[in-house]
């Protein structure tokens, strides 16, 4: 099928605002109004998904890994661009699917498609989503604003997509809620209230997809502070029986959690805030004046791995 039907058949019916013009020009109008954030995430066959990978949690994940991003700003998601290199080797019937689940995921996050570009890949499949979003305060929320004294939250849990590469690899300890494989396909995100609570609340954010430590480890450095984190407060998927099992977890990536800091004084109504609104949080931390990150572990200092997370290169 060559692009033009590609486009007319599975794309330009999800592009349904007027800034698209229904797909058929080189250009869109983004009509997004207020302070605009954009991301961009892309995704290549063999680093970050398999070949065999169900090609409808592909189209999700690329969704999800730009929304994050927008959630951790304080902005909720608006309008996206798709760049997709598709290989000859996947047939009609798969871009059907992708196409359909990349609308249905791109809807969920209240997100509409106005444009992109559609080549044919020599090899493996690669897609770029780029994604703006509305800021709910007066710009993003950044990660260099933390301040000695602030707390340090992180929402939901850690280690879901590790616990789900276990029961798709074969090397877990058995296939449960929080070891299905959808957790590695499909990364739960903190629900779209998440945008508005940053927007409220964080000095500083960012979202956690290269692994917790060196997420925070990137944090503090942007900040020019110390972080520390406490092991023990950390929610990991599936819980975690010792020290190298927290470390591992905390290291493997694909999260796509949020992780924030905020005024010690504020703790109380945040945690009140959250639980009213859904959102699953711990305090697992504190920032200090210093630089660098440092963890514990029931009053413990804990040694930092040799490698904190998923780095490419």
């Amino acid at each position: 099928m060559a692009e033009k039907e590609w486009i007319a058949r599975h794309f330009a019916p999800l592009a349904k605002g007027q800034g698209a013009a229904g797909l058929r020009d080189d250009v869109a109008l983004l009509e997004t109004a207020g302070s605009v954030a954009i991301t961009v995430d892309a995704m290549v066959e063999g680093v970050h998904f398999l070949a065999t990978d169900p090609i409808d949690t592909v189209a999700r994940k690329l969704v999800r890994t730009n929304v994050s991003d927008l959630l951790a700003s304080g902005a909720e998601p608006a309008e996206a661009l798709l760049t997709l290199g598709w290989p000859k080797a996947r047939g009609e019937a798969e871009i059907a699917a992708f196409a359909a689940a990349l609308g249905d995921e791109l809807s969920a996050w209240g997100a509409q498609l106005i444009g992109g570009d559609t080549v044919a890949s020599p090899h493996g499949l690669f897609l770029s989503l780029t994604l703006t979003g509305l800021c709910l305060a007066d710009g993003p929320v950044r990660r260099t604003s933390a301040r000695p004294g602030d707390s340090v939250w992180l929402t939901g849990c850690i280690g879901s997509a590790a616990r789900g590469w276990e029961a798709v690899s074969g090397g877990g300890k058995g296939v449960d809620v929080d070891r299905s494989p959808n957790a590695y396909w499909l990364p739960e995100l903190p629900p779209l209230a998440t945008a508005a609570f940053i927007a409220s609340h964080a000095s500083a954010a960012m979202d956690v997809s290269d692994g917790l430590l060196i997420d925070a480890g990137s944090l503090a450095a942007a900040s020019g502070v110390s972080l520390e984190i406490e092991l023990g407060a950390v929610v990991f998927a599936g819980g975690a029986d010792g020290e190298a099992e927290m470390l591992k977890l905390a290291t493997w990536g694909d999260d796509y959690q949020v992780l924030f800091t905020a005024s010690e004084a504020a703790s109380a109504s945040i945690a009140q805030e959250a639980s009213e609104k859904g959102i699953q949080l711990a305090r697992i931390g504190k920032i200090s004046g210093g630089s660098g990150l440092s963890l514990i572990l029931r009053g413990q200092s804990v040694n930092l791995p040799e490698t904190l997370g998923f780095e490419h290169g």
